[in-house]
């Protein structure tokens, strides 16, 4: 079986180690027209204030009882029947937890 050939990386490091890339430059960037750079007339666009800043939801993981699960289903069909649009569980779920406050935990 022949051997395995050496990886870039692997010849690159026993190079470095062994001194044998010192032939290498270490400035291989040179400049097109000069030192520095002139000045564009690019538009950039305004950073946005950390207040203005819509924040992404975050995932929560929720673990219902089977009762808790069918009052919500239960929930979510008779508002079907109720307004005639669909309310997924997730907007039920919001939507309890938007209205709630600390009075309405007194019974934990």
């Amino acid at each position: 079986m022949p051997e395995k050939r050496k990886s870039a990386f692997i010849r690159a490091t026993q190079e470095a180690q062994t001194g044998t890339a010192a032939n290498i430059s270490t400035n291989t960037v040179t400049p097109l027209q000069g030192e520095t750079v002139a000045h564009s007339n690019l538009v950039t666009t305004p950073q946005r204030e950390a207040s203005t800043t819509p924040k992404k939801d975050k995932k929560v993981t929720l673990y219902l009882t089977q009762a808790q699960e069918d009052k919500l289903d239960g929930l979510e069909v008779e508002f079907y029947q109720r307004h005639k649009r669909k309310a997924n569980r997730i907007e039920i779920i919001r939507y309890l937890i938007d209205q709630c406050d600390i009075d309405s935990l007194s019974g934990l």
